[in-house]
């Protein structure tokens, strides 16, 4: 492993270190889903992305089979390990710049709810990007949008823009925050 795990991927680290310390098995992904307030496709493609980085082990399709890689240290939840999030108000709009491929992604390949649809057809034009602005929680249900799409599309092309563009979507949620301490 070279790089570190990004915050938010220490939280899922740390629930699965926790969870499987108490309660002596490992968390299903609806427990993940539950806890970490995220949809069905957000922990998977979490799931998927710690298991390619190296941070977990399993075995897909058997209930129950996560496990954190030997050499990984995780931090307890909440703990000094744990990096801190930006605090914004949950009706604050944080920008997400794409460009005009991924606009087509996300309209054609995506097909996000209609209101961040139509954010996404009037996002404004910001040198040779075009912005569009989203709270926390839209951020949250693009990303499972995106993910979903990311883990059903058969063109490995596609595929790979949308985990990026999962990636950039992650970032924001990985250093914003709307919920009090």
């Amino acid at each position: 492993m070279t790089t570190p795990p990004t915050p938010r991927q220490l939280e899922f680290l740390a629930f699965i270190s926790v969870y499987t310390h108490i309660l002596g098995r490992p968390p299903s992904e609806a427990e993940m889903q539950k806890f970490l307030k995220l949809t069905p496709p957000s922990v998977h493609h979490m799931i998927l992305r710690l298991e390619k980085r190296g941070f977990i082990t399993r075995q897909p399709g058997q209930p129950r089979s996560i496990r954190l890689a030997a050499s990984l240290d995780v931090p307890l939840l909440g703990g000094r390990g744990t990096p801190q999030r930006k605090r914004i108000k949950p009706s604050d709009k944080l920008p997400l710049a794409f460009s005009k491929r991924e606009q087509c992604l996300l309209l054609n390949e995506v097909w996000p709810p209609t209101a961040l649809e139509n954010r996404i057809r009037l996002s404004i034009a910001d040198h040779s990007r075009l912005v569009a602005r989203f709270t926390l929680a839209e951020f949250e249900e693009l990303a499972g949008y995106v993910a979903a799409q990311a883990n059903h599309t058969k063109s490995r092309k596609v595929q790979k823009d949308l985990d990026h563009l999962f990636s950039r979507i992650q970032k924001v949620l990985d250093t914003h925050t709307d919920e009090d301490e």
